[in-house]
């Protein structure tokens, strides 16, 4: 176990693999939780390399960008170093509500990316129909493949047949992990009911990442990390 205190803290990348029929593979990357703050410059500048590295096809930015005025800035910088890429796609998350939500969603489209807040939209990628929803479940399929992307974990009874993947995050893994199990993280579980890893509901994989930021900056035994998915057959 390991008591993690401050910024600088390492980000683990989670794969995960989901095979469907598909022509050709692809992936796709979610981050969400990113709290920035005065302090968040060598964050920012760990995860664009990161997200260069991993190169994913689709990315997905699940909301709670920033805590300050500096973070805003910070913000911007790393929205401004990934620009140059396709497929960015960006929900808000509650702190995004309190800080300004209409100066995030600007700066979010300044840079080339999809404000996809209660929206859709679908793409193609290597001859895959890819339909992705944002913080608002649908109740249709519309594509080859479907996602749902949302800040905070809800329960989709109703709705599992419907996606394929689903990512969320809000939850931080509580940021205090003292055991776990296939059930989730505890002691947080026991308080909120989706702190856990993922779950699978026949051909929906539903993933709740801890994060990468904290308002409190203060983890024991919860890595942050970002997830990696590369769909194939």
């Amino acid at each position: 176990m390991k008591l993690e205190l401050g910024y600088k803290s390492s980000i683990e990348v989670r794969h995960e693999h989901y095979r469907c029929k598909v022509e050709e593979a692809f992936s796709m990357l979610y981050i969400s939780d990113f709290h920035f703050t005065a302090y968040s410059g060598d964050m920012v500048q760990r995860l664009v390399e990161k997200i260069e590295e991993l190169n994913p096809d689709i990315l997905l930015l699940g909301g709670d960008y920033y805590d300050s005025s500096t973070g805003f800035y910070h913000l911007c910088k790393f929205m401004k170093a990934i620009s140059h890429r396709r497929n960015v796609f960006a929900i808000a998350g509650n702190h995004d509500y309190f800080f300004g939500i209409a100066k995030t969603k600007e700066v979010i489209r300044e840079n080339n990316a999809y404000w996809l807040e209660e929206d859709s939209f679908s793409l193609q990628v290597n001859n895959t129909i890819i339909h992705i929803d944002g913080n608002k479940p649908q109740r249709a399929k519309r594509a080859d493949i479907n996602i749902l992307c949302l800040h905070k974990p809800i329960d989709l009874e109703g709705y599992y047949d419907h996606y394929n993947v689903v990512f969320a995050g809000h939850l931080h893994g509580s940021q205090v992990v003292l055991w776990q199990t296939s059930k989730g993280l505890y002691p947080g579980r026991l308080f909120y009911k989706w702190n856990m890893l993922k779950k699978s509901v026949g051909d929906c994989l539903y993933l709740i990442s801890k994060g990468i930021g904290d308002t409190l900056p203060i983890r024991y035994n919860c890595k942050k990390d970002i997830i990696l998915v590369n769909v194939s057959s």
